[in-house]
């Protein structure tokens, strides 16, 4: 029979777990933007520590001058990408800030030929000019310019220092948070979180393939039937790539408004061309590159992507997928095979010791 002392430390302690995670809740509400912060420094850390040990294990060097190797050629790439593209796709942009604009036009005229197209374009700016940003005074542009730079370089920074000091020593910081689990169960949290390490660089080396896949093929297709500024969109349906679900649908409007001001023919071959490397991309390319991670339900995927959009915008827009990746992991690992599934005869003697 459990004594009086025993059942009030169970309650004390089972109050104290309650109040933590109650806590843990509320810093995530209130500041949920931090904490999406700090997962994106661990998603690029995550690919810092894969192509670390990939140069460990190909060239032989030690870990940090194989990292020190990997960033100076990350940036490098980066760098010279830039320097390459730079001028055509600004110039292609600037074109795009017209073209955008026509083609929504061009969509008005058509919807304005019915009756139930009229009142839906009653709701939209007679002047599309207003969908582009307004013009205000110069110092209004720069300070907001300069306020929203300076606030992006700034979570840049936060992003980039945290990757490295994580994938600078990533075992500093797993083993200190394995040991906040009881002994009898650090084993298997270690175990889990190596889970969750190789879902989310299989998932990344996955989103690159059909990154770089998608935007060529972009590029080649549009290029071919002679759209102006193709390098422009494809570099946007690279970037939107990232985005599953929602990011192709987004890059797709520009391509399609673009098209309009060649002609509706123009338009159509655009549509019939993204709709079928979209259609290769999610039922061909995405399922052989990522069966050795995570499968994502695509409507609770969706659902996850609405909620983070809505509460942090972009960026939890772009967090979404990676988080439900690990959460669908951690559920699988420690709830589904340790709890559910586990055998009777292991679930005994794990309550014996529990005891």
């Amino acid at each position: 029979m459990v004594d009086v002392y025993t059942y009030a430390k169970r309650v004390a302690i089972a109050t104290f777990i309650l109040l933590l995670v109650a806590s843990g809740f509320y810093l995530l509400g209130r500041h949920l933007y931090f904490f999406l912060l700090v997962f994106a420094g661990i998603l690029v850390a995550v690919m810092f520590c894969g192509l670390t040990d990939w140069v460990v294990y190909h060239v032989h060097l030690k870990r940090g001058w194989s990292l020190l190797l990997v960033v100076i050629l990350f940036f490098g790439i980066i760098a010279g990408a830039f320097m390459l593209v730079a001028p055509t796709v600004s110039d292609q942009f600037s074109q795009m800030r017209n073209a955008v604009p026509q083609g929504l036009k061009q969509v008005q005229d058509w919807l304005s030929q019915y009756s139930w197209g009229e009142k839906l374009v009653q709701q939209v700016p007679s002047d599309v000019s207003k969908l582009m940003p307004e013009q205000k005074s110069i110092f209004s542009q720069l300070s907001g310019f300069l306020s929203s730079t300076l606030s992006f370089l700034a979570d840049l920074l936060i992003v980039l220092v945290t990757a490295l000091f994580f994938a600078a020593n990533p075992k500093l910081y797993t083993g200190g948070f394995t040991k906040l689990f009881p002994v009898r169960n650090r084993s298997r949290i270690g175990k889990v979180l190596n889970k969750c390490y190789q879902t989310l660089k299989m998932w990344l080396l996955g989103m690159l393939i059909s990154m770089v896949i998608v935007g060529v093929a972009v590029a080649i297709g549009f290029k071919l039937i002679g759209l102006p500024m193709a390098f422009a969109l494809a570099l946007i349906a690279f970037f939107c790539e990232f985005v599953p679900n929602i990011g192709p649908l987004l890059a797709g409007v520009p391509a399609v408004l673009t098209g309009l001001t060649q002609g509706g023919q123009t338009a159509l071959y655009v549509l019939l061309i993204y709709s079928g490397i979209q259609f290769l991309e999610s039922f061909l390319i995405t399922p052989l590159i990522l069966k050795k991670a995570v499968d994502l339900p695509p409507a609770v995927l969706l659902f996850v992507q609405v909620l983070f959009g809505i509460v942090q915008g972009a960026l939890g827009l772009l967090m979404a997928a990676p988080i439900l990746a690990v959460v669908i992991v951690i559920v699988r690992e420690l709830w589904v095979k340790d709890v559910l599934e586990a055998d009777p005869v292991d679930a005994a003697e794990t309550e014996i010791r529990k005891s």
